[in-house]
């Protein structure tokens, strides 16, 4: 069943002159001032996505009126690390940290220069965002790609140097909080050859009435790795809708993490387009949710290179009328041999209202495959292991908090780094002690 999001709204004018405003006010450097103007023009072209599109087929977004919404970017002023740390809990002790706030970026610490925010470029990473930017996320994708190059704010650059490994992950932290905003952040991740680096990136917004469109390109290069967390902790009025894809060079591996608790619409796509021989992406994602919330995931595991391999598990808790949708695909192109695929998806309704819907979709086009395989499941917890763990001792809500964890843990076992793994079990745990 298609979900609407809410009634038509009387439009605005996110036009050409809106957007050249912006990049004006950004000082933008010429390639962003041209690329903004095209996808100003595109974006005007084109209508809102249907559900006739395959990435929008459960979700109608056709009468959202994104017109009413204006970009905001904050005060510049920095702000220190006590503050990062009492504001985010995020410590800046010899680790790569970007904070941004309505877009402004307001704290970047590192040692090096892997952290460039658009604005402030030098003339050799002018040149690698010129070259790299919308590689993997094109503009004209859809009315809301266009839109967030047209008004993208908040850019950064993640360069790591071949042969590098980050030894402590980098933190991206990404704050609004301006009602009638439209947020577009954007990242793109380059890495060098052989090297490492892992990335957590954390999107919180206030309750305000806003939408974001944040876009992610990862961009790996050969025999390097790439850890990459989304923490979405929006406000309960936030409208989220995500591009994320990462184009593969050789031997290159990919391990995606996301983690949604917030928002009330989160709207996510995940691709990945493994080109280079012997490449690798593994999907994973955590979702619990209650209320109205409603949490959709578009997938796309495109084989293309030989050798390649992907697996993809994202699980589902789900509470009071809330909403969980995955539609995802696994293609094996016809030159793709020896693809190994996995795709999975688990969803636990915890309430007589909660909703799920799983539609995983396999296109294999070479009969010399390793594995393709599919599957996805949804339904309560389990009556007779609830029996059995309360003739244990433990009373009916002990007994089924314990069931969900152990669902859970499947994921959050593979998270990389105990102490990636200790903060999002515990946002877990603060958003299921919500209830319904």
């Amino acid at each position: 069943m298609t979900q609407a999001v809410d009634e038509p709204r009387t439009q605005g004018a996110l036009d050409e002159a809106a957007s050249a405003a912006l990049g004006k006010q950004l000082d933008d450097a010429p390639w962003l001032t041209a690329l903004r103007a095209a996808a100003a023009t595109e974006a005007t072209a084109k209508a809102m996505p249907t559900t006739k599109e395959r990435p929008w087929k459960y979700l109608d977004v056709s009468s959202l009126a994104i017109g009413d919404y204006r970009p905001v970017v904050g005060d510049k002023k920095t702000i220190s690390a006590d503050a990062v740390r009492e504001r985010y809990g995020v410590e800046a002790d010899g680790a790569a940290v970007a904070v941004f706030e309505d877009s402004a970026p307001v704290f970047v610490e590192q040692t090096g220069h892997m952290l460039v925010p658009f604005g402030a470029a030098n003339t050799h990473e002018a040149a690698t965002l010129e070259k790299t930017v919308t590689n993997a996320v094109p503009m004209d994708r859809s009315k809301l790609s266009a839109l967030h190059y047209a008004f993208l704010a908040g850019g950064l650059l993640v360069n790591v140097p071949a042969n590098e490994e980050v030894q402590k992950p980098i933190r991206i932290v990404r704050a609004f909080s301006s009602a009638g905003q439209l947020a577009t952040p954007h990242t793109v991740i380059v890495t060098g050859a052989n090297s490492r680096v892992r990335i957590i990136e954390d999107f919180r917004s206030s309750n305000e009435d806003m939408i974001a469109l944040p876009a992610v390109e990862i961009l790996p290069g050969a025999d390097s790795r790439v850890e990459y967390t989304s923490l979405h902790r929006w406000g309960k009025e936030t409208r989220v809708f995500k591009e994320q894809r990462t184009v593969t060079n050789k031997a290159a591996e990919v391990v995606s993490l996301t983690v949604a608790t917030g928002a009330k619409v989160l709207k996510h796509h995940i691709e990945a387009s493994l080109e280079g021989r012997g490449s690798s992406s593994e999907v994973l994602g955590l979702t619990v949710g209650n209320a109205n919330q409603h949490h959709n995931f578009y997938t796309l595991q495109d084989h293309i290179g030989e050798d390649t391999r992907s697996d993809l598990i994202i699980k589902s808790a789900l509470d009071g009328a809330s909403r969980a949708v995955y539609y995802g695909v696994t293609r094996v192109g016809l030159h793709a041999r020896r693809s190994d695929a996995n795709q999975e998806n688990r969803n636990l309704l915890l309430s007589k209202q909660a909703k799920a819907d799983s539609d995983p979709v396999l296109e294999i086009l070479t009969n010399d495959v390793i594995r393709c395989s599919h599957g996805a499941t949804a339904g309560p917890v389990n009556e007779e292991q609830l029996y059995y763990l309360q003739t244990r001792g433990l009373d009916r809500a002990a007994a089924e908090d314990l069931l969900v964890w152990g669902f859970l843990s499947q994921v959050l076992d593979r998270v990389p780094g105990e102490e990636l793994r200790e903060e999002i079990a515990q946002s877990l745990e603060a958003k299921l002690k919500e209830g319904a």
